[in-house]
């Protein structure tokens, strides 16, 4: 029962937001009563947390990047594009936005959702770095996957708050992670 409480909710929550989504909805698009609701979420904040929380969950497992062949340039863009891929969805556009817009209400919750987002891409490209690169370590990577993620990944969330074309911004992103890539490579032999 609360997995679909779960899952009536975050359909709601993500299409229309936290503000228009009432109890009612939820209960009527779960199948369920209200106190059965209540018995599971004391409060509507309670249920949106847990909403915002599991749906953040999901987004960290989806975040992985799988090995890859080529060069180590060619081997970051692959990497770059499967995050771009995996977060320039309507789930994570739209996870991003209802948090964002309800930062207000919940600062800690924002503050986690966006810690959790942020470090789970740049934590994939510096894992990709430190294997392809010199830098040997997920410590010493750590920081260029988190300005890679700023660079390549960021502007393109940005526009898609904006209602820009979710595939068009996935396409726009091979250009641009491969551009982002070239730019870390070519500081990496300029700084030998």
């Amino acid at each position: 029962m609360e997995q679909r409480i779960l899952d009536a909710a975050t359909t709601l929550i993500l299409t229309q937001g936290y503000a228009k989504t009432t109890v009612d909805q939820v209960a009527a698009a779960a199948r369920t009563g209200k106190t059965t609701l209540y018995g599971r979420f004391p409060t509507k904040p309670d249920l949106f947390a847990a909403v915002i929380r599991r749906s953040t969950a999901e987004f960290a497992r989806a975040v992985t990047v799988g090995e890859s062949e080529g060069s180590a340039e060619e081997r970051l863009v692959k990497a770059g594009l499967e995050l771009a891929d995996v977060t320039l969805t309507r789930f994570c556009i739209d996870l991003m936005l209802v948090t964002a817009a309800e930062s207000d209400a919940f600062p800690e919750l924002a503050v986690e959702v966006g810690h959790v987002g942020f470090s789970q891409c740049a934590a994939a490209i510096a894992v990709c770095l430190a294997e392809i690169t010199t830098l040997g370590t997920l410590e010493a990577a750590t920081p260029l996957g988190e300005r890679f993620v700023q660079m390549a990944l960021h502007p393109l969330y940005l526009r898609a708050f904006y209602g820009e074309d979710l595939a068009g911004l996935r396409e726009q992103a091979r250009i641009d992670v491969a551009l982002v890539a070239h730019m870390f490579f070519a500081s990496l032999v300029t700084a030998r």
